[in-house]
């Protein structure tokens, strides 16, 4: 059986409204929440490596330079004479500060994948209901 909202009582169909309205405010909150996730200053996501990985850059930094030149060695050096090129180091080419740097790197790049993820939900909901925004 069909029916029809003339069909409805005065209470059912302010109850049907209300739902349809609840409906339209969750789909809303979803857009507004998936953009802010594909955000990285209003992510929830946090790197749970973060902290213990820039304490490790500040390490290096501090006994090697900001991209390791107290790494250099003399064939590097002579190299980068030769060439006008200059050899950088990371965290990751120093086997004591490798372990952390290929854990923090894998980790943000998992919150990068879901904050893609985010983004491409929160669009194709924008997309679908592009037309009902502004009523």
């Amino acid at each position: 059986m069909n029916s029809s909202s003339q069909d409805l009582s005065e209470e059912e169909q302010e109850k049907a409204d209300e739902a349809g309205m609840q409906k339209w405010r969750d789909t809303l909150s979803e857009m507004i929440f998936l953009f802010r996730e594909a955000l990285d200053d209003t992510c929830t996501r946090e790197n749970p490596y973060e902290e213990e990985h820039r304490k490790a850059q500040e390490v290096f930094d501090k006994k090697y330079g900001i991209f390791g030149e107290g790494l250099l060695t003399k064939e590097d050096k002579a190299e980068e004479k030769k060439t006008g090129t200059h050899r950088m180091y990371m965290l990751s080419d120093v086997p004591e500060y490798k372990d952390i740097s290929d854990k923090y790197h894998e980790e943000w790049s998992k919150i990068q994948s879901y904050q893609a993820e985010c983004k491409e939900k929160g669009l194709n909901l924008f997309n679908k209901w592009f037309w009902n925004l502004w009523d």
